[in-house]
């Protein structure tokens, strides 16, 4: 009598990928802000594309309290860059979220809930407007931050940020990804600042046994707008 063992082949892929990031706060009033947000990402080695993202959210603020809501447009390039491209595949996406934010002692302590409504092109030929499959995608991120450097006016000239954020799909693996922060803000001035961050991903790949270990190096421009 002989006997068929099935085994899924799993594989993890460590890969190197560097963030270049524009973030524009149009600031209306203490409660009411429009953030604009430009991220080009790509692998170190080789120097492949891995994706272009454009966040656009309208923020909320009361009290400890910050609610947003608005679109994600995404192209998803390569997902290994020794296997390159093709073509990328586009995605639309609306979000909602809501955070809270505490200060404890002289450190901040906010926990931020996102849901994700991604809808992925299904056909090269057809743009995602025609026809697309959707997954909704729970996130939750908890996060610290820490003012280390303040001015004569009592203003933080340099912050640092810690953070491990949580995903989960409504289908296929419902295991996502996990991504834990760690950055440094520094304040030029009041309308601009730079930040240097290292992010870990941890990221099953959608629909498969694959798994992804991802080291991030992100650098941000960070630009505010009063409103009058």
């Amino acid at each position: 009598m002989m006997m068929s063992l099935c085994t899924w082949a799993q594989e993890t892929h460590t890969q190197s990928l560097y963030w270049l990031r524009y973030q524009n706060q149009l600031i209306f009033s203490s409660k009411l802000q429009w953030n604009n947000e430009f991220d080009n990402r790509r692998f170190f080695e080789p120097d492949v594309e891995s994706q272009f993202i454009i966040h656009s959210r309208l923020h909320y603020r009361t009290g400890h309290w910050d609610f947003a809501s608005g679109l994600t447009y995404s192209i998803a390039y390569a997902a290994i860059p020794e296997n390159g491209f093709k073509q990328g595949i586009h995605e639309i996406r609306p979000v909602a979220e809501a955070s809270h934010e505490v200060p404890v002692g002289k450190i901040f302590m906010a926990n931020r809930i996102r849901i994700d409504n991604r809808f992925f092109q299904e056909d090269p030929d057809q743009n995602v407007f025609q026809e697309s499959f959707y997954v909704l995608r729970f996130r939750y991120r908890f996060q610290v931050r820490i003012p280390v450097t303040v001015n004569e006016n009592n203003v933080t000239t340099f912050s640092l940020r810690f953070a491990d954020e949580i995903m989960f799909n409504n289908k296929e693996n419902t295991y996502d990804q996990n991504r834990i922060y760690a950055t440094g803000e520094f304040y030029l001035h009041k309308n601009f600042s730079l930040e240097l961050g290292y992010i870990y991903i941890h990221q099953q790949r959608y629909g498969t046994e694959d798994f992804f270990e991802r080291n991030v190096l992100r650098f941000s421009v960070l630009h505010r707008v009063f409103g009058k």
